[in-house]
């Protein structure tokens, strides 16, 4: 009986703390918490060179951190964005690198380490989407797609995550996509990678909490299509309806989730409704919105786009 109590009050109070939280966090969408400082801050940013990595790495240079360092494969990109860096005088550098490369990446983060400290700030946005179906996808493409968009996170994660550790200090940002918590026609081998990109940001969170690092932080965003070159050419049925993000609205909602510590967003509001949905809907329900919404038809005109480039 004496147990049974117990069980029963340890029962209520879960409830009890669940509640705080999910209240906690619904206070945040209506009053933003305190933003963090950035000035001690070294922050890495994967895929630095264009498109959403440039984008924040010059958002989050307006915050003057001690160093921004720009990983990936052109050069001529990560040179013109480490100088636009420059020219709001914070400190920013630039450096070769395949992700796709296990030993690539040990090599130039024990060289980052080396020149500009501990990296306090690791923001993993380098992709790669190729958009063609199971059975008529490279199997090139798809090793391609996951080394990138999965493996190049446990390699930089394991890399820099032992410097965090030491020091109970950091942030881990993952940019992930919508397309890892619902599935597209066409887009296997992307959907797939981002979909393992959740299962390794939610147990990296878990990991993190197991070991008391309460001060490493872990924030995942899943934005919905956005409007760039990596997905041009994909268009829905209703486009003023859903239409795809803007880089520049994507990064400030990015920006803003990494400086109040939010541990996961999705990007647009709407989509939280969508992801909800599709994971208490019975699939013939989600599949019949996709049809009366065009969705299952993207990936068609991303690859007409793509031939006529």
């Amino acid at each position: 009986m004496f147990n049974l109590f117990w069980r029963l009050f340890d029962i209520v109070l879960l409830i009890w703390r669940v509640f705080v939280i999910v209240l906690k966090d619904l206070c945040q969408w209506l009053v933003p918490p305190k933003q963090e400082t950035l000035h001690d801050a070294v922050i890495l940013v994967t895929g630095g060179g264009k498109g959403i990595g440039r984008k924040l790495a010059l958002y989050f240079a307006k915050y003057h951190p001690k160093h921004i360092i720009l990983w990936g494969r052109t050069k001529t990109a990560l040179s013109q964005t480490a100088k636009n860096v420059q020219d709001l005088n914070v400190n920013c550098s630039y450096m070769i690198c395949d992700v796709t490369s296990r030993e690539q990446i040990y090599s130039l983060a024990k060289e980052v380490e080396a020149k500009y400290g501990q990296v306090t700030m690791l923001i993993n946005n380098a992709g790669v989407v190729h958009g063609n179906s199971i059975l008529s996808s490279d199997p090139a493409d798809i090793e391609n797609t996951f080394r990138t968009n999965t493996l190049a996170h446990f390699w930089t994660v394991r890399a820099f995550l032992p410097g965090m550790i030491n020091h109970n200090c950091g942030h881990i940002v993952t940019v992930g996509s919508l397309l890892g918590l619902t599935a597209l026609n066409g887009a296997a081998d992307y959907c797939s990678s981002k979909y393992a990109l959740t299962g390794f940001t939610e147990s990296l969170r878990e990991e993190l909490k197991s070991m008391n690092c309460t001060g490493i932080t872990v924030t995942c965003v899943y934005p919905y299509h956005v409007d760039n070159d990596m997905f041009a050419g994909i268009t829905t049925r209703f486009p003023s309806i859903f239409h795809p993000i803007n880089e520049d609205y994507l990064v400030g909602k990015i920006a803003d989730a990494v400086l109040t510590k939010r541990e996961k967003i999705i990007v647009p509001k709407l989509m939280y409704l969508y992801a909800l949905a599709s994971s208490i809907t019975p699939v013939s329900a989600i599949s019949s919105i996709m049809k009366f919404t065009g969705v299952h038809k993207a990936m068609d005109q991303f690859r007409q786009h793509r031939k006529k480039q």
